[in-house]
């Protein structure tokens, strides 16, 4: 047997693997917004005081944890620009992956705001003022969110993390592995 910094030496993560049980993680707290907001159906229904201190702790996550996940895509993202050169087309889907990351995290910004401003509130799940002069409740501001996660965390997996396990060397994930997890 040997020495223990010799056994993990050789321990690597597939840094593909890595990010694709992050995404696994990021959909069951979207799943739990989902749960805690109600059904569709239940458009009107008031948030309970109870329910927006879940509510909060569950966009708490996509404030502030989030962030190591967006890291470390980054780092990959790096990797792939330079192993794929400059091609201009594919150096504009990555930079959007990135934009992406910049507002959802804005977007958590915005709908925690908007729950703390709530919870000051008697009311419940009151109307809040849209750009156009309409107005939405927060209910349907929460599942815009959660839709839009989504569609980003499908694009991440269809696109980079494809391109990711076709172009990437063992030894470059070994590599991009290591750095993830020293985030």
């Amino acid at each position: 047997m040997g020495s223990r910094s010799h056994r993990w030496g050789k321990f690597s993560v597939d840094p593909v693997a890595l990010l694709q049980r992050e995404h696994a993680m990021i959909l069951e707290q979207l799943i739990m917004i989902e749960t805690t907001i109600g059904p569709r159906s239940s458009r009107g229904s008031v948030l309970t005081k109870a329910n927006r201190s879940t509510l909060r702790e569950l966009i708490k996550f996509f404030t502030h944890r989030v962030g190591v996940h967006f890291k470390r895509e980054a780092m990959l993202i790096t990797a792939l620009r330079r192993i794929l050169g400059r091609k201009p087309e594919e150096q504009n889907q990555f930079q959007s992956l990135l934009d992406e990351h910049r507002m959802l995290k804005a977007d958590a910004s915005a709908v925690m705001k908007k729950l703390n401003a709530q919870g000051k509130e008697e009311n419940g799940d009151s109307l809040l003022p849209e750009r156009d002069g309409g107005c939405r409740t927060l209910a349907v501001e929460l599942r815009t969110f959660v839709r839009r996660y989504r569609g980003h965390l499908s694009c991440e997996e269809r696109i980079l993390f494809v391109l990711a396990d076709m172009r990437l060397t063992a030894e470059q994930k070994r590599r991009i592995s290591r750095r993830m997890l020293q985030v």
